[in-house]
């Protein structure tokens, strides 16, 4: 074999490993720092839903790097064992102390009720609660049935507004409906909601379910503005309230300067239209054809009226002995 081959080859592999081991010095020199600026973090190993009670089991340790690791992090798996979630944690997601209940909180919906709040549950139907889409997290308006005394007749009134959902059956889950049809099964329609509200607007509540089912209207998720609703009759569906509208207003309107009719002198002999002739003992008082005749309709706690016409049966006996003119030719 020809030396100078083998001397320049061995040449080669000599220098091929100085160059690896000098690599390999430059990447653990690199990577030392970055190794001693770790901290550790506790991530939840699973998923877990709003008032889930953590356990050990449920926890893990984890290192991250400390100039992206956030704020209030826990450093030990001890120091969760029995706190409260309040809200959906995805596994592998850092756990602050934001995202819990006060220490000492017992786990389930009472987790989730701020103090000076109240959590009450009422029956829903599929066409009530939004077609049976509403998920908790979201909010609603409340519309009722009342009994307007003014016009006697039944109103719709929005009597709550911006309500939040805080449960939907005994979902506490906003993505539950989700992760059913992409697990392949059907999502199931609950029968009850529970509303987070304060202790007037519960009484409220419960008030408007004695007269009436609640209907539920959902809000846009940026829309948390109260707005100014007056409620509909009966009337005003048939459009007969703006009609009464613009006859209260001229009625209840007041005389300015600017009328001239009004400040007009009085004429000095007013017209006086002569009265109608006293009935006699021949000519007998009037009755009318038609008369009016008012049914009240009750549809569950429901009421409402249905005026109707009808024929004046004292006016066909009235006439039922006057012969008929003959009719001319």
């Amino acid at each position: 074999m020809n030396i100078k081959a083998v001397t320049a080859l061995g040449l080669a592999l000599v220098l091929g490993l100085m160059a690896a081991f000098l690599a390999k010095n430059a990447v653990s020199r690199r990577a030392a720092p970055q190794a001693t600026n770790l901290v550790a973090v506790v991530v939840a190993k699973q998923d877990a839903e709003p008032g889930h009670v953590f356990t050990k089991d449920d926890i893990v340790s984890s290192k991250v790097p400390a100039d992206i690791a956030p704020g209030q992090v826990f450093s030990d798996p001890a120091q969760l064992v029995g706190r409260v979630t309040t809200t959906q944690l995805m596994k592998g997601q850092v756990i602050l102390e934001t995202l819990l209940a006060p220490a000492g909180t017992s786990g389930g919906l009472q987790s989730l009720v701020p103090p000076g709040m109240r959590a009450i549950t009422l029956e829903v139907s599929e066409f009530s609660s939004v077609g049976g889409m509403l998920t908790p997290g979201c909010h609603v308006d409340v519309i009722s049935i009342v009994h307007d005394d003014k016009t006697s007749q039944s109103m719709a009134r929005t009597i709550l507004q911006n309500i939040k959902v805080q449960a939907v059956g005994r979902s506490l889950n906003a993505h539950a409906a989700t992760d059913a049809q992409q697990n392949g099964q059907p999502a199931q329609a609950a029968n009850n909601v529970t509303l987070l509200c304060t202790p007037k607007q519960a009484q409220m509540l419960q008030l408007a379910t004695t007269t009436s089912r609640p209907w539920f209207v959902l809000r846009s998720a940026v829309d948390g503005k109260d707005v100014s609703v007056d409620g509909t009759t009966m009337a005003e569906l048939r459009g007969d309230a703006a009609e009464q509208r613009d006859t209260d207003a001229v009625a209840t309107q007041e005389p300015g300067p600017s009328d001239p009719d009004i400040f007009a002198p009085t004429p000095a002999t007013p017209t006086v239209e002569p009265a109608p002739p006293a009935p006699t003992a021949d000519a007998p008082t009037p009755v009318p054809a038609v008369v009016k005749r008012v049914v009240q309709i009750f549809r569950g706690s429901t009421e409402s009226q249905v005026t109707f016409v009808v024929p004046n049966p004292r006016a066909a006996s009235a006439t039922a002995d006057v012969p008929l003119a003959p009719e001319a030719h």
